[in-house]
C-alpha cells in the first residue's frame, strides 16, 4: 500500500467547520491550538506558515523537539512552497562545533561546559513570528524562551494527553501556559481546540483507551477515519521469531510506509542488524550504544522501514505500525499510548511470555490474536 498524503491544501480545511474556524482565527493574535492524536495539528501547523509567507512574507520560524519529527515536516515543506526550513530545538537552541574522532571523520556536535551541559547560543534565532508544534514537550523556560523570540505573534500546537517525556523532563502542560504567562491571557491570546481524529481507526483507539493517562471519556464520534482493521496482539516464542514476523508481513502485505518503534534505545541496532541479515533493508535512528554517537539515516522520501524508539516518533504517522519485544510489565504507559496511536492503518503489538500487564484487562473484542496476516478486515 503506499503511503497515505498527509499534507491537506488549505481548501480541503472547509470541509471541516472546526479546523476551518480555526484557522480564520489565528489573525492578528497569538494562539494555542489543542486536539487529540490525528486531528490535524502538524497540519494546520504548516499550512498558518503558509498564510504567513504569502501575507507577511517569510520572517517566521517553526520549532520541534524531536530531529526525525523535523525531519518528516521537511519532507512536506517543498509541497506547501515554503521557503524555511523548520528548526529541531536543540539545534535551535545550543551552540555546535566541529569535532574529528579517532577514524579522522569530523562531525557537528554540541558544544559542553565543564560540567557536560550543552551550552546555549549567545543569542536565540528571533522572528515575527514562531510556530511551535508538540508544545507539550516543553519546559516552561523553553516556552518562555519561544516567546522571547517572537517579535509579533506566536502559534504553539499541542496535545492536553500526550506528553511523552513526562517523567523525564519537566514539561509544562498545555493548558498551564497561560496561568504561567499571565501577560499573555486572553484577549492577546486565542485558545482552540481540535475534536475530530482523521487518522486514527477506531479499532485502535479503542485499545489505546486503556494505556494513555488523563485521557478524557472515550467518545466514539470523533473518529473519522474509515479504517476497520483491527490491531493485532501476538504472542511469540522469541526476539527472533518477532523479526522473522516483521519481515514476512513486510514483504507479504507489500508495506511502504512501516514505522518499527521500541521502547528502549539499545534495541534499535540489534533489530536493524538482523533484518539486514534476512535480506531486508532499514532505516534507523538511535544513540550508539557502544560509542554513543547519534546515529540517523531516516529519510521519509523512502519506502524502506523505520525503526527508532517510541519518542523519536512522537508527532509522526505509518501505515503500519510494529511494537515488538514488548516488556511484561509496561511502566511507560504515555509513551506506549503515542507509539499506538502512530498508526493510520495496521497495528502490531507483539510479546513474549506473559501478556504485557496494560493489556490484561482489554476486552478481546478489541483485538486479533492471530498471526496468519492473511486474516485481516479489508
Amino acid at each position: 500500500m503506499p503511503k497515505k498524503d498527509w499534507m491537506v491544501k488549505e481548501s480541503d480545511l472547509e470541509k471541516d467547520d472546526i479546523q476551518y474556524k480555526v484557522l480564520k482565527g489565528m489573525n492578528e493574535k497569538s494562539a494555542i491550538v489543542t486536539g487529540c492524536a490525528g486531528s490535524g495539528k502538524s497540519v494546520l501547523a504548516l499550512i498558518k506558515a503558509q498564510r504567513i509567507q504569502k501575507e507577511k512574507g517569510n520572517d517566521y520560524q517553526i520549532i520541534v523537539y524531536t530531529k526525525s519529527l523535523c525531519q518528516y515536516m521537511n519532507s512536506g515543506r517543498e509541497e506547501l512552497n515554503l521557503v524555511k526550513d523548520f528548526a529541531y530545538h536543540q539545534e535551535w537552541k545550543y551552540k555546535r562545533i566541529p569535532k574529528t574522532y579517532a577514524n579522522g571523520v569530523t562531525y557537528m556536535v554540541y558544544e559542553k561546559d565543564e560540567y557536560g551541559n550543552y551550552i546555549p547560543k549567545d543569542t536565540l534565532p528571533q522572528a515575527d513570528y514562531t510556530i511551535v508544534d508538540e508544545i507539550q514537550d516543553f519546559t516552561k523556560e523553553e516556552i518562555g524562551e519561544f516567546i522571547s523570540a517572537t517579535r509579533k505573534h506566536f502559534y504553539f500546537f499541542g496535545d492536553t494527553a500526550q506528553s511523552v517525556f513526562k517523567g523525564l523532563k519537566n514539561t509544562l502542560p498545555v493548558e498551564y501556559i497561560l496561568y504561567e504567562f499571565p501577560e499573555y491571557r486572553e484577549p492577546k491570546t486565542q485558545t482552540f481546540k481540535l475534536y475530530n481524529n482523521y487518522r486514527l481507526p477506531l479499532s485502535v483507539a479503542k485499545l489505546a483507551q486503556n494505556i494513555g493517562e488523563d485521557l478524557p471519556e472515550f467518545d466514539e464520534s470523533i473518529y473519522k477515519s474509515p479504517e476497520k482493521q483491527k490491531p493485532y496482539l501476538l504472542e511469540f516464542a522469541g526476539d527472533e521469531q518477532h523479526i522473522d514476523f516483521l519481515i514476512e508481513t513486510i514483504k507479504k502485505r507489500e508495506l511502504r510506509d512501516v514505522g518499527i518503534l521500541m521502547l528502549e534505545n539499545e534495541s534499535i541496532k540489534e533489530i536493524s542488524i538482523a533484518m539486514r541479515a534476512k535480506g531486508m533493508d532499514n532505516e534507523v535512528k538511535y544513540k550508539d550504544p557502544e560509542t554513543g554517537r547519534p546515529i540517523d539515516t531516516l529519510n521519509f522520501s523512502t519506502s524502506l522501514p523505520k525503526i527508532m524508539t517510541y519518542h523519536s516518533a512522537k508527532g509522526l504517522q505509518f501505515e503500519s505500525v510494529f511494537l515488538p519485544m514488548l516488556p511484561t510489565v509496561i511502566q511507560r504507559r504515555s509513551a506506549l499510548y503515542v507509539a499506538m496511536t502512530r498508526t493510520y492503518h495496521y497495528l502490531y503489538l507483539m510479546y513474549s511470555g506473559s501478556m504485557p500487564d496494560l493489556f490484561a484487562n482489554a476486552s478481546k473484542e478489541d483485538y486479533l490474536t492471530s498471526t496468519d496476516i492473511i486474516v485481516e478486515e479489508k
